[in-house]
């Protein structure tokens, strides 16, 4: 298992006990809204990355 698998197996971790600490707070929807505004922007970024390495800058 190399160092980015393990990575990542602990970065769902802590997402899975942060859902679940929402959960237990009745706050699950306001994570989940969080989580997928997080996403976006990750997603944005990662285009704007992508389109600057296909044109080449």
């Amino acid at each position: 298992m190399s160092v980015w698998n393990v990575a990542g197996v602990m970065a769902l971790a802590y997402l899975l006990l942060l859902a679940r600490s929402a959960w237990k707070q009745g706050e699950l929807r306001q994570f989940l809204w969080s989580l997928a505004i997080l996403a976006g922007v990750v997603a944005i970024i990662a285009a704007v990355v992508a389109a600057a390495v296909w044109m080449g800058r």
